[in-house]
């Protein structure tokens, strides 16, 4: 038997759902019972559970594992690393596994590669569904998660990055840690450190800001992250990445691809000289810097103190 040939249509849809479809988006494609069937039998399609299939020849992609676990577990959501990397987070743990949330007392028949964690804290915000039809922990409910299976530098440094991309908010985390923390759930005590950690400034926009800002505090120097110098030619305010503003010291972080950039160069560029006009003290930092981190910031901590002393004699 010849299996009828997708429609245009189906072909999209299956691409846009990772190779994964319910009975209505193939009905909605102009295929009726008898021509599903059809592909069934010829092996084009395999019926994961009652009302959805998956194309056999879908690549086993991060995303068709986790589109397919979403729809055995409907109830459940992609956490943890998973949904981390999936949202391009920094700091992840290497893994194979497939991180998914249930509620407690589900029956699980066991997945190949799949760790299931189980939770009688599962509320409807907890989940998000993306336009692919996958189902994440909503921002918050990923913020405490990842405090199971990252260090503490790590952990704190995914929440700066979750801030500065402005996806959750600090009183969303700490509405989050008032309702999941307890001694008994793992990650608990990393999340509660966290949230004590970060302060009321602008949030860090990258993991070598985290540990160079940690390193700094460390030895007395005050620093604070985006901290403003000045203003740019149109108006918009221009900030250094760390910076102590009364003695008008900084450091700017210059490990960033988009340095190396034509238009880096000239932000640069512009930055320098309103540096100068602001008789701002800036120390660069560069890539290689940060591969010795107490080095580099004993070094950074002299500098501090010479620019406090000068501002102390005038």
């Amino acid at each position: 038997m010849r299996a009828p040939l997708l429609p245009p249509a189906l072909q999209r849809r299956l691409a846009e759902r990772h190779g994964v479809v319910t009975t209505a988006d193939l009905k909605a494609a102009g295929l009726g019972k008898t021509t599903i069937t059809r592909l069934v039998e010829a092996g084009v399609l395999r019926r994961l559970i009652r009302g959805v299939f998956a194309l056999t020849t879908a690549p086993p992609t991060l995303e068709h594992r986790c589109r397919v676990l979403c729809v055995l577990h409907p109830a459940g959501f992609v956490t943890g690393p998973t949904a981390a990397i999936l949202a391009g987070l920094r700091r992840q743990p290497v893994s194979s596994a497939l991180h998914f949330s249930v509620r407690h007392g589900a029956r699980l028949d066991g997945e190949p590669g799949v760790e299931f964690h189980q939770t009688t804290k599962l509320a409807a915000a907890d989940r998000r569904l993306r336009p692919d039809g996958i189902v994440v922990a909503s921002w918050p409910r990923l913020a405490f998660d990842l405090a199971a299976h990252l260090r503490q530098l790590d952990h704190r440094s995914v929440i700066q990055q979750l801030l500065d991309r402005e996806l959750v908010t600090v009183a969303e985390l700490v509405a989050t840690g008032a309702r999941l923390c307890h001694p008994a759930r793992s990650g608990s005590g990393t999340y509660e450190r966290t949230l004590s950690a970060l302060g009321r400034g602008p949030a860090q926009d990258s993991h070598a800001e985290v540990v160079l800002r940690d390193s700094l505090l460390a030895l007395g120097v005050p620093v604070e992250p985006q901290v403003a110098i000045g203003l740019d030619g149109t108006g918009r305010a221009l900030h250094v990445d760390l910076g102590v503003d009364d003695v008008r010291w900084g450091v700017e972080l210059d490990i960033h691809p988009e340095h190396r950039s034509v238009e880096g160069h000239q932000r640069d560029a512009i930055r320098r000289r309103i540096v100068h006009r602001g008789r701002w003290q800036v120390e660069l930092v560069t890539e290689l810097d940060m591969a010795d981190v107490p080095a580099l910031s004993l070094e950074l901590a002299t500098l501090y103190r010479h620019r406090r002393q000068q501002f102390d004699v005038a």
